[in-house]
């Protein structure tokens, strides 16, 4: 087996009104891997799908199941591969007709396709369509069947452009789970692109963000989330909390002055420049004397007002006046004794090793 069924040096897109719609130095994916892209509108995302389909003329270097693109048979290589478009494509035929024709494209036996239609049409919940006209579907129906279409011929590498897109809420998560299920049945790579957070979360172990064209983190999902590359990806991400900062060398120790007047020594290493302190919203505790959550002697305590407060299921979601700034906490509920209330005072407390700088 290929140690990668993709990877792409120094590849770029252009065109007569952006020399970069893309700018890729280095991206691979194992077999079976499954890879979030995110990115805000115009990033580049639907292009690198594209690009890796061999839709999209590229500059650079990109192998391909471990073939180099420019000596091999390209339409092979793309049979591969499948690739789940944005948009709804389907033919004027019905739904059956059209999942058995990616199948009859890369040759499958006659009679295999019956039941791999059937069985792929099953699987997204779309079987007692198969007669119906492609016409005649749904938004949520049509999309449905195009991911049948699309993971049909149990493809090495799965490209899935917004595969949520047009489903009803309540089927959204249960879709994107049958796609991991059915791309780790077969062992197949995924690149999966999409602006539901809640597919990525739940989808992905690894993710890239594109921003411009250009990769600018690459990491584990939890760690683009927690400790993003920059200020841009920080707010896509949804961080609750990025506070202007400031930065003093202090003996081993950096002293960060955030801008609602709180100050701490943080215990690690700080690349400066830097211009923001991230604090996800669960960092924080409740110094509360009969609260369950732990006082750390190292803790850095902050005290404000209550601006409002949201009681979720099993967490609630404090937003605290600082100085000038408003803090978003969330605490579960069993670290907290007593009902918190707006406009009353609060003391938070956080550990300085959960602040990431930007």
């Amino acid at each position: 087996m290929n140690e990668y069924v993709l990877n792409m040096q120094q590849v770029s897109v252009g065109s007569k009104r952006c020399k970069n719609i893309l700018s890729i130095e280095n991206f691979a994916v194992r077999p079976g891997e499954l890879v979030a892209v995110l990115g805000p509108n115009g990033a580049g995302k639907s292009t690198l799908l594209r690009t890796i389909n061999l839709l999209q003329p590229y500059r650079g270097e990109m192998q391909l199941f471990g073939q180099d693109i420019r000596n091999a048979n390209k339409t092979l290589l793309r049979r591969r591969s499948a690739l789940v478009f944005q948009e709804t494509l389907l033919l004027d035929d019905n739904v059956f007709n059209n999942v058995a024709r990616v199948l009859k494209f890369r040759g499958t036996p006659t009679h295999k396709i019956k039941q791999k239609v059937h069985t792929a049409l099953e699987t997204f919940g779309c079987d007692h369509l198969a007669n119906r006209s492609a016409r005649s579907l749904s938004g949520g129906e049509a999309k449905r069947v195009c991911i049948a279409c699309g993971l049909v011929a149990d493809s090495e590498l799965l490209l899935l452009d917004e595969p949520s897109a047009s489903l009803d809420v309540g089927i959204r998560a249960q879709m994107i789970e049958k796609i991991r299920q059915w791309a780790e049945a077969r062992r197949s790579a995924v690149i999966l692109v999409s602006h539901n957070f809640t597919d990525i979360l739940h989808f992905a172990e690894r993710a890239i963000a594109l921003f411009n064209g250009r990769i600018v983190q690459d990491d584990k999902l939890e760690m683009l989330i927690r400790r993003p590359a920059n200020e841009q990806l920080a707010r896509l991400v949804g961080m609750d909390n990025i506070i202007p900062c400031q930065v003093e060398r202090s003996n081993r120790d950096y002293w960060i002055k955030l801008a609602n007047g709180v100050g701490f020594l943080y215990p690690g290493e700080v690349k400066t420049p830097i211009t923001a302190c991230c604090l996800s919203g669960d960092a924080f505790y409740l110094d509360d004397t009969s609260s369950l959550a732990q006082h750390q002697p190292s803790s850095v305590m902050i005290e404000g007002l209550v601006e409002r407060v949201l009681h979720g299921i099993g967490t609630y979601t404090i937003w605290v006046k600082v100085g000038e700034q408003t803090l978003i906490a969330r605490v579960p509920r069993s670290h907290i004794s007593n009902n918190v209330h707006r406009h009353q005072p609060i003391k938070l407390g956080f550990n300085p090793t959960d602040a990431h700088f930007i």
